[in-house]
């Protein structure tokens, strides 16, 4: 994966002067707009950001969308995955249990000869 790049100049320009008063000013009064323009209007370039070329390092926004949702689709699959095994253990261990309560349901009690789900025997006459 590629970085991009950017520096940030944060000095201050100094402002700009305008031209001192000169006797050549009316000259340059009778001079027509447009030979003015492009000295005024001339783009300085920005002083605040400077972009770094970066070559070859650019990536498309298309390369950057898939690469995220491949990322997302192979969290998400782990992360099924991983609950799906645990479930799966979880039901392992249920099962276990539920043979175990069986098993403890018709054992023989030693000392009334009757299965543990039998319910005890009435002693008392009526």
């Amino acid at each position: 994966m590629s970085i991009l790049r950017v520096s940030f100049d944060l000095s201050v320009p100094p402002p700009a002067t305008a031209p001192a008063a000169s006797a050549a000013a009316p000259a340059s009064a009778a001079a027509p707009a447009s030979a003015a323009a492009p000295e005024s209007t001339a783009a300085a370039p920005n002083p605040g950001f400077n972009a770094v070329d970066s070559g070859s390092q650019m990536q498309s926004g298309e390369a950057l969308l898939v690469q995220a949702y491949i990322a997302i689709w192979v969290l998400l699959f782990a992360f099924i995955v991983i609950a799906w095994r645990r479930t799966r253990r979880v039901e392992d261990k249920v099962a276990e249990l539920e043979k175990a309560i069986e098993k403890a349901k018709s054992a023989v009690v030693p000392s009334t000869k009757r299965s543990a789900s039998e319910p005890p025997a009435q002693s008392g006459k009526a």
